[in-house]
């Protein structure tokens, strides 16, 4: 199978098949997952090198613990869950507390087609939107960047953050008042 037809495949898929012993399907399986795990676990760690180097862990512990995988959630769940255990375990061990940054998270590339004005004004919106963030707490932060950056259901959201989706989708319209609150607090009142 070549690499194109794996990176067609699920990520329950791939997983099952690297537990049958396809080391090729779990290095797509990584790369499927890679960069977005990267970005959240950049927004729980403000580190960008821990942020990577949390993702390996986070993958290497999926490898060692794979019999835990219950399939009760789907696998990029429970990969993300496993990987802000772990992004909360090394801030615990670091001794202080980081604040949720959205600043990758955020980098959306503008069409070729866009005038350097509407560059300019989304780049604007992005740096107010990423400022607004900035100043809400954690929790808010987090279940933001969760349903909206790594296009996550409010069930997904729960588990990664230890919630009921209930709770999630409470704390997601406290989340967007807040931000709105800020955004307009900034003056940017044409949210």
């Amino acid at each position: 199978m070549g690499d194109a037809d794996l990176l067609k495949e699920s990520g329950e898929e791939l997983y099952c098949r690297f537990l049958a012993g396809d080391n090729d399907a779990f290095e797509s399986f990584v790369r499927m997952y890679e960069d977005e795990l990267s970005r959240y676990l950049f927004g729980v760690v403000n580190d960008y090198y821990e942020a990577k180097h949390l993702a390996i862990e986070t993958f290497s512990h999926l490898v060692l613990n794979s019999k835990k995988f219950s399939g009760q959630s789907s696998i990029k769940t429970y990969l993300f869950a496993i990987g802000k255990n772990l992004s909360l375990q090394f801030i615990k061990k670091r001794g202080r507390e980081q604040h949720l940054s959205l600043e990758e998270v955020m980098e959306i590339p503008a069409a070729e087609d866009k005038t350097p004005h509407i560059i300019l004004e989304q780049d604007d919106n992005k740096r107010r939107l990423r400022e607004a963030m900035e100043e809400l707490k954690d929790e808010y932060r987090a279940v933001l960047a969760l349903l909206y950056f790594e296009d996550m259901s409010y069930r997904q959201a729960g588990r990664v953050m230890g919630k009921t989706e209930k709770q999630i989708k409470n704390l997601a319209h406290r989340a967007k008042l807040a931000l709105k609150k800020q955004l307009e607090a900034g003056g940017y009142i044409d949210i």
